[in-house]
């Protein structure tokens, strides 16, 4: 494969930029999964290459278990303070809605007025953080990725990296994974 190809194909197999940081991590558990599984099954490899791998492994896991400790603080942030004050905002639309609609309600608009305003002050002091974390977690995970394949393809084949990537779905966003109809990534790949 020349230099030009081996690039199209590393950015084939490459998870969108955009994508969240929980398929990410999927993604990166595929990559970490099929690289172990070469290390346990694949008869092809001596015993030096083996532990190569072995050591890639590793290296890989650190990522993957670095980036982890990033994405469950900004998920339980998300699915737990995020959606109450979200919540507590819809409340206050709806009291404005009722009160400009003629029912009794003076102080509606003061409230969503309050609520936005905390809304936004969690956003600048809770989500930010946690997203600029997450954020740099990705793109470590990202750069170790690509080491990974440029020591890889000094040793094997192109085909052997593209190998440890699974399929994506359009748009490269997320793992594809027709087997699981309960995953969000149930799509077929692109």
């Amino acid at each position: 494969m020349s230099a030009g190809s081996a690039a199209e194909g590393a950015a084939a197999r490459r998870l969108s930029r955009g994508a969240s940081g929980l398929r990410h991590l999927r993604w990166a558990r595929e990559v970490l999964a099929t690289l172990e599984a070469h290390v346990e099954h694949n008869p092809a490899l001596d015993g030096a290459e083996r532990e190569a791998l072995r050591g890639e492994a590793r290296a890989l896991a650190g990522a993957v278990q670095a980036l982890s400790g990033a994405v469950k603080p900004y998920r339980d942030f998300l699915e737990r303070t995020r959606v109450r004050y979200r919540g507590r905002v819809r409340v206050a639309e709806h009291l404005v809605r009722e009160a400009d609609a003629g029912h009794a309600d003076e102080g509606a608009r003061a409230r969503l007025e309050e609520a936005l305003t905390e809304l936004a002050g969690m956003e600048a002091t809770q989500r930010r953080p946690l997203k600029a974390a997450l954020s740099a977690e990705i793109d470590r995970l990202r750069e170790a990725m690509a080491r990974m394949d440029a020591r890889l393809e000094e040793r094997h084949s192109a085909a052997f990296v593209e190998s440890l990537y699974p399929p994506l779905t359009d748009g490269a966003s997320r793992v594809a994974d027709d087997g699981d109809p309960d995953d969000d990534a149930a799509a077929s790949p692109r």
